[in-house]
């Protein structure tokens, strides 16, 4: 729509009106249908201020005043043993994929969230804990086959000098 210099007087004289009764009363006066979005921004094109702009108002008073933070789940927001629905249970196996891109399958140990690799568990199942200088590794080096024939220890210097680059633990 293009407004007239009495369109644009009207909006002039009535400046501190609200935006929302401001398009009711030009739509009444002027017969017209425009949005109160498009006479806020006929408004600010004119340079006049609306009073409520969304901003507290000197001696207006938050409604939230003196409280602190975010309101937020309390320890008293759940009760004993309640547990969200996606907790996985002990024995979930799950993909993951590590910072190059390959998929390794992990297994949860214990509550609340411990997780472990899966092939690094069922070595250690089998042979007892894996020596400090140590890591499995995959024969085949498919990361998803866990099988324990798979398998294989070697050590970390091993390791560099065959330059295999699966080794994780």
């Amino acid at each position: 729509m293009k407004y007239l210099k009495e369109h644009e007087d009207f909006l002039k004289k009535h400046e501190a009106t609200p935006r929302k009764e401001l398009a009711k009363l030009f739509n009444t006066k002027f017969k017209t249908k425009i949005s109160v979005r498009n006479i806020s921004q006929k408004c600010r094109k004119l340079g006049l201020i609306c009073p409520n702009n969304g901003r507290f108002q000197k001696g207006n008073i938050p409604v939230n005043k003196g409280t602190k933070g975010l309101t937020t789940a309390n320890k008293t927001s759940f009760g004993p043993g309640h547990r969200p629905k996606q907790t996985k249970k002990v024995g979930t196996i799950s993909t993951r994929k590590d910072k190059n891109g390959s998929l390794y399958m992990h297994i949860k140990i214990e509550d609340p969230n411990k997780w472990q690799m899966l092939h690094v568990y069922i070595w250690e199942k089998k042979h007892g804990e894996i020596p400090k200088g140590y890591c499995v590794i995959f024969k085949d080096k498919n990361t998803l086959n866990t099988r324990l024939d798979n398998l294989m220890l070697v050590s970390r210097d091993e390791l560099g000098k065959t330059k295999s680059k699966i080794c994780l633990y």
